[in-house]
């Protein structure tokens, strides 16, 4: 289509602007129809795969000296929890070991403008207080929007070694 051209100096046509600006307005960031748009809040992060998790079971087992994802006879040795964003999580931890441990999961950076949380956080219900050996607690939670590797611990004293990350994809 061949845009009509007016002589030097003279205004566009208030329609033609419209038409001329629309190409711009899809390239600029955040405008657009991408499936990793934050709908116009610069407070919501961009979901960076596209996807929105399903309700997810996690059972992890601790003993003295690691997390291991799988459950109690797994055999795994796998300390990280990998999941998507937003999923409702219910979290089974069973204590293998010979004193009690905990689950509590770290905040990390938002990398989100100023002027909104810099930090993203898993809710309060998702850490779990010690557990005595050979017991077990369940916590159900709704995981964050922001995605990345967010770590967590025991926080009894001396399970400094106790370590995993919850990775938000």
């Amino acid at each position: 289509m061949k845009i009509p051209s007016l002589p030097s100096g003279w205004p566009l046509p208030r329609r033609w602007s419209r038409v001329l600006a629309l190409p711009l307005l899809l390239t600029m960031p955040g405008c657009g129809s991408d499936s990793k748009d934050n709908q116009g809040d610069p407070c919501t992060p961009d979901d960076q795969d596209g996807v929105i998790g399903t309700k997810e079971t996690v059972l992890l087992s601790v003993s003295d000296t690691a997390f291991s994802v799988g459950g109690v006879g797994s055999g795994s040795t796998q300390r990280n929890i990998t999941i998507q964003n937003l999923s409702p999580v219910t979290l089974t931890l069973t204590n293998v070991g010979a004193k009690p441990h905990s689950f509590v999961v770290d905040c990390i950076r938002s990398d989100l403008p100023a002027g909104c949380p810099q930090t993203s956080c898993f809710p309060e219900e998702a850490n779990i207080a010690p557990v005595d050996p050979g017991e077990s607690a369940t916590a159900e939670f709704k995981c964050p929007a922001v995605e990345g590797a967010y770590p967590f611990t025991s926080d009894v004293p001396g399970d400094d070694a106790l370590v995993g990350q919850f990775v938000l994809n």
